[in-house]
């Protein structure tokens, strides 16, 4: 009788510390590994929407050479682009501005007209993906691509004089390619990447600040931080901000 009673009590011994420490650290490895594979993964996606940005200034330029006009600024594109019905995005009416040598269209301000035109244009010639072009309503995915790290890309030309959630003095003239979260003016808040993620792709492709070279921040101060300016009044700051979690920063990229 004792002896089966102290096997059931040995049946009824819960873990030993060690065999909880060795569970500890198989879900501890299991939570590191997770999360770097999810590190990873952003990472990838942040490498591949610079590369998209890349190729998109290439398909520009491509386009160019290949027609002698800007996408988005060639007029008759119907009859000189094939795929380019009068519905999709490629065939939107653009008649009133056409042929001008810039892209009617802001900095930063949602897409229409020529801003549609100027990835609907590409598409039809087979330089760019991303998009299926076949409406004039602007989304990412229809009239604009979309961004490997969510989001999609916009244009905007800084002729018209206009910009729209970016801080002019820091712009050089010229035709500027925007990633944004939404297809949708850029007001600080609807971003596509976090302050580290934005940093990373300047990096990547120009100097890594926020204020010069080809790649510049939009204006909000949870893409540059919060500073003062000389009458108390918080404001952007001159650099990404490192520590934000949330992925409401817009870029722009001179092409």
């Amino acid at each position: 009788m004792n002896t089966t009673l102290q096997t059931m009590r040995k049946d009824e011994q819960g873990f030993t510390l060690v065999e909880l420490a060795v569970v500890m650290i198989i879900i501890g490895l299991l939570i590191g590994g997770i999360l770097k594979g999810q590190e990873l993964i952003t990472n990838a996606r942040v490498t591949s929407t610079a590369s998209q940005m890349e190729s998109l200034g290439a398909a520009y330029n491509t386009f160019r050479d290949q027609f002698n006009a800007i996408p988005g600024d060639m007029g008759s594109a119907t009859a000189r682009l094939a795929n380019c019905p009068n519905t999709s995005a490629c065939g939107i009416d653009i008649s009133a501005t056409a042929n001008n040598g810039i892209i009617d269209e802001n900095v930063g301000e949602a897409p229409a007209d020529e801003g549609i035109a100027f990835f609907g244009q590409m598409l039809a010639a087979g330089l760019i993906t991303g998009m299926d072009g076949s409406g004039q309503t602007a989304a990412m995915g229809v009239t604009n691509p979309t961004a490997s790290i969510g989001g999609g890309f916009m244009v905007g030309d800084t002729r018209t004089g206009t910009l729209n959630g970016f801080d002019g003095t820091e712009f050089r003239a010229g035709i500027y390619l925007v990633l944004n979260g939404v297809a949708a003016t850029v007001d600080g808040s609807n971003g596509a990447v976090t302050g580290v993620q934005a940093a990373n792709i300047d990096r990547r492709l120009d100097d890594g600040n926020a204020l010069t070279g080809s790649i510049i921040s939009d204006n909000g101060q949870n893409c540059r931080g919060t500073t003062q300016d000389n009458n108390g009044n918080d404001v952007a700051g001159t650099s990404y901000d490192l520590t934000s979690v949330d992925s409401i920063c817009a870029l722009a990229y001179r092409m």
